[in-house]
């Protein structure tokens, strides 16, 4: 139903990438970090809505395949950069901040953590039932533990970081999931962890990985985290 009354009042324009996080942004600032149950109604129904308002420009105003994509891939990687950050804050608030390999504290600013698309999310060629094939890699040292009340090692926060964005992303609520994420192209397949260190990754591409694995790299780009690590 809340669908519908979006329907009715759309333009039919594809929106702007800027104007989405803009608007994701705004709804998420009225809500605690606490209330999972909400922000996981506000992710799935910014998804949801965008992807219908493209779906309608598709068909209604007939816009070109590759902007279709672009946009789709734009609302992909706005939620993906978002519940990052909210997976992030909620380990945080809890266990405190890791260090990362230079032995500097994280922070909000500084997450020392990344996520990568692989394949069509990868490419921007997201169609409207793609599914996100995703792979975090953090910067931290795994031996060091965090700063808060109830402290864990970097190597442990790192894997709750990675689970509480799955939580996040594909919990079936009565508004669905937000995304399928399919994280079987990390380090090892289903065998390895959830959450990779930049050095293992490196290691693991140079040493222990297929050919099709080196293949998939070539659709790979980090879509959210800090800059730096985002560059290495």
């Amino acid at each position: 139903p809340v669908l519908l009354d979006e329907f009715l009042s759309m333009d039919f324009e594809l929106p702007k990438r800027e104007d989405l996080e803009s608007a994701l942004r705004q709804q998420l600032l009225r809500i605690e970090l606490d209330n999972v149950e909400d922000i996981m109604r506000v992710l799935r129904l910014f998804k949801k809505s965008n992807v219908l308002s493209v779906a309608a420009s598709d068909v209604l105003a007939e816009k070109p395949l590759m902007r279709i994509s672009d946009v789709l891939t734009d609302i992909a990687e706005i939620t993906v950069k978002t519940t990052l950050h909210l997976s992030y804050q909620m380990v945080a608030k809890r266990h405190g901040y890791p260090l990362d390999q230079n032995g500097e504290r994280c922070s909000l600013d500084q997450l020392s953590y990344v996520v990568i698309g692989y394949g069509k999310l990868g490419g921007i060629e997201l169609g409207y039932g793609s599914d996100l094939d995703l792979v975090f890699i953090h910067h931290y040292d795994e031996q060091a533990e965090t700063d808060g009340n109830k402290p864990i090692t970097g190597f442990e926060f790192a894997i709750k970081v990675a689970q509480k964005f799955m939580s996040l992303m594909t919990t079936q609520t009565l508004d669905g999931r937000v995304y399928e994420i399919d994280t079987r192209l990390r380090p090892s397949g289903e065998a390895g962890l959830l959450a990779t260190s930049l050095k293992a990754f490196e290691h693991y591409q140079f040493t222990s990985a297929w050919l099709w694995e080196h293949q998939a790299l070539v659709r790979a780009r980090s879509i959210a985290g800090d800059t730096k690590l985002r560059q290495a």
